[in-house]
């Protein structure tokens, strides 16, 4: 039996009745199990709000049509987004994303050309839903509030793993175990702050921002020493908040740079610093930007398409010219840093 985590193309919700496309659209209902109409699951969220934080600030998530990534793109076929999900919120009610609509997207929602939303979960082998990879937009019939499970596809461990900077080869309970620790600080935080916002007498599912002005524009006739510790703890929490969020994003970045320093991906060594602080502000314009550099493996050039040796000297192609370029580089510096790391490396 595969140990992988899995993907599950869950059944849809229903979109909200009106003309523009909404801000917020619900993706998973709350509940202890999560039935659906094929008999298969039941799925279950132990952890709603580690749910939320598995897409780190300034991720993506996409949102096609008729889960096109996942059945039409793998037989070429196009698979167009029509917006992305960039945030997750665990309410009472359930999970919700907060949309950022392409032009074609919010064309769509304006003509109700869709029904529902219909997310793809990351699972594991007990059906504990760890988080979501995407979502669809539908017209199935909703049954109960939720249609039919369409099918599973495995997603890599060692994907999963290499992100989380652990062996490729890493048990799943390992990466389990790494992913409930990377999640527990910004939760217990994310919950202070929610308790923060209720004694201020703001919602639970109120932004940090409007709890601050709660706390800043509390009646007169309430003890001032009270505010200042109540804005004082709330500062103090937000500013571990955010110094989690920018660990993760640097946890990140320095799993991905250093790995395709391991592969042997020329160019990158050097620059290591660079990379990584990019990676933490734009992950796949540099994961695209280091994808186009050639790799080297025991002296061996795996990818031979992207550097060729006249008389000795390299010769860049178009990526790595755009990589020359985006770094400040002149070609002739970029070409001798290639040429010294592929020395290097035999």
């Amino acid at each position: 039996m595969s140990t992988a985590p899995h993907i599950a193309l869950m059944q849809a919700q229903p979109l909200p009745h009106q003309a523009e496309a909404p801000d917020w659209i619900h993706l998973i209902p709350a509940g202890a199990e999560i039935v659906t109409q094929d008999g298969r699951g039941p799925y279950r969220v132990i952890d709603p709000q580690a749910v939320a934080a598995s897409l780190t600030p300034g991720g993506k998530l996409p949102v096609d049509e008729n889960h096109a990534i996942d059945l039409a793109a793998p037989r070429g076929e196009q698979s167009p987004a029509r917006g992305y999900i960039v945030e997750l919120q665990a309410r009472a009610d359930g999970i919700w994303g907060r949309m950022d609509w392409t032009e074609s997207g919010r064309a769509l929602m304006a003509d109700r050309a869709y029904l529902g939303i219909s997310p793809a979960v990351i699972h594991d082998g007990q059906k504990r839903i760890l988080g979501i990879a995407r979502a669809s937009l539908t017209n199935k019939p909703n049954l109960r509030g939720l249609t039919a499970l369409h099918m599973e596809t495995d997603m890599s461990l060692a994907a999963v793993a290499k992100a989380l900077g652990l062996a490729e080869d890493a048990p799943e309970d390992t990466v389990l175990g790494a992913i409930g620790k990377l999640t527990q600080p910004q939760t217990a935080l994310q919950s202070q702050l929610t308790e923060i916002g209720v004694a201020l007498g703001v919602a639970k599912d109120a932004a940090p921002e409007a709890i601050l002005a709660a706390a800043r524009t509390v009646a007169i006739g309430t003890d001032g020493a009270k505010i200042v510790a109540l804005q004082s703890e709330l500062s103090s929490v937000t500013l571990q908040l955010n110094e989690i969020r920018q660990s993760t994003a640097r946890s990140a970045a320095e799993a991905f740079v250093d790995g395709e320093i391991k592969r042997g991906r020329v160019g990158i060594k050097p620059l290591r610093d660079h990379y990584i602080s990019m990676h933490m502000q734009d992950a796949p314009r540099v994961e695209k930007e280091i994808g186009a550099m050639p790799v080297l493996n025991g002296g061996s050039p795996v990818v031979t398409t992207t550097v060729k040796t006249e008389g000795g000297e390299i010769a860049l192609q178009s990526e790595q010219i755009e990589a020359a370029r985006a770094l400040g580089l002149s070609r002739e510096t970029y070409a001798a840093m290639l040429k010294a790391e592929a020395e290097e490396a035999l």
